[in-house]
């Protein structure tokens, strides 16, 4: 079993604080939420997002993010919008094969930022 944890997890919706656990196959068991420290549990910075293994293998550098609005908001509506406006594979089922992937966002209020309310982030295979 392989068992990794972030702050984020986006499998069909956003959830925070959640792990993915994967069988010997790499195959999704599922999505639990992450209530203690768990042993063996990888922990990782980021969203992490269980997509299915049959479609693109992804890896992408440099990612802007951009929103409008309030610029000291970066709750779930902002990361959920972000996030779909990746193009990311479909979500992993359970049972079958699946790539995790970690998308990492540099999280810092937007009062702190000099770039214009944009920031640069990247997909990574795990």
């Amino acid at each position: 079993m392989r068992r990794i944890a972030s702050h984020y997890v986006y499998w069909k919706q956003l959830l925070r604080l959640h792990y993915v656990e994967l069988d010997e196959k790499e195959n999704l068991v599922g999505v639990f939420p992450l209530n203690g420290e768990i042993a063996g549990t990888e922990f990782y910075d980021g969203i992490l997002v269980p997509a299915l293994a049959e479609g693109e293998k992804m890896d992408r550098q440099g990612i802007e993010f951009s929103w409008a609005g309030n610029k000291n908001s970066l709750g779930i509506e902002f990361l959920t919008a972000a996030l779909q406006k990746l193009d990311l594979p479909k979500p992993a089922e359970k049972g079958l094969p699946t790539q995790v992937l970690l998308v990492t966002l540099p999280l810092t209020s937007a009062k702190l930022s000099a770039d214009n309310s944009r920031c640069n982030g990247y997909i990574k295979r795990l």
